[in-house]
């Protein structure tokens, strides 16, 4: 894969950076959701998603603004706009827009941790009509086409196989969870954890069931 760096020739961008908010390009031509998650690490020059652990080695070459992926001959056009954010076109309609990560909020936990934290508690209602139920065992979307990953099952009023994962990149932690099977991810960095509450960051937030969700709180 080739991708072009459009309008940032010569420039260096560094940090993580992650695709989500993404924007749909035409209204009312086909398009795919869930697709938001790509993250691209211009320090350590890898492509991965916020669904897997696995990591693509890339080449990037600031100076002729590209950035090289031996797999495949792909040319993609690539946009920054200032220094918040970058856009690529995937296709399938959908423009991918990357932001940069804040990972200046490294918690001393772990990944167990916070599953335990998730799975054993009960947590106050989101709002009056929703309350949510993260369940440990592992969802059929774990191992749906030979992607194995770590989403498990979600259950509340609205259906009972929407799904939750987390992911941890350099001591961070962020939750996605959908709450419906076929719905949209909701994305949120935790900011602060202890035994009775987890503080969430907004980072992208779907459907009329959750609106500006900030905390997950257990004790009163």
């Amino acid at each position: 894969m080739l991708i072009g760096l459009t309008s940032c020739k010569g420039q260096e961008v560094k940090g993580v950076w992650m695709s989500y908010k993404n924007r749909v390009i035409e209204e009312g031509k086909v398009t795919t959701s869930r697709d938001e998650g790509i993250i691209i690490d211009f320090d350590k020059q890898t492509v991965g998603n916020i669904s897997s652990d696995s990591l693509v080695d890339v080449k990037i070459d600031f100076k002729e603004s590209k950035i090289f992926l031996n797999s495949d001959t792909l040319n993609i056009d690539f946009k920054t706009f200032g220094k918040d954010s970058i856009q690529i076109d995937f296709g399938r309609n959908m423009m991918h827009v990357f932001r940069p990560l804040n990972l200046e909020h490294k918690l001393t936990t772990d990944k167990e941790n916070i599953i335990e934290f998730l799975t054993l508690n009960e947590f106050k209602e989101i709002n009056e009509n929703l309350s949510l139920k993260f369940l440990k065992r592992l969802h059929f979307y774990a191992t749906i086409f030979d992607r194995k990953n770590d989403k498990r099952f979600l259950e509340s009023q609205i259906d009972t196989n929407g799904y939750w994962f987390i992911k941890e990149l350099k001591g961070n932690f962020f939750l996605i969870f959908a709450v419906e099977e076929i719905g949209e991810q909701n994305i949120y960095q935790i900011t602060e954890f202890t035994k009775c509450k987890m503080e969430l960051e907004l980072m992208q937030e779907y459907g009329e069931w959750i609106n500006n969700l900030t905390e997950l709180k257990t004790c009163l």
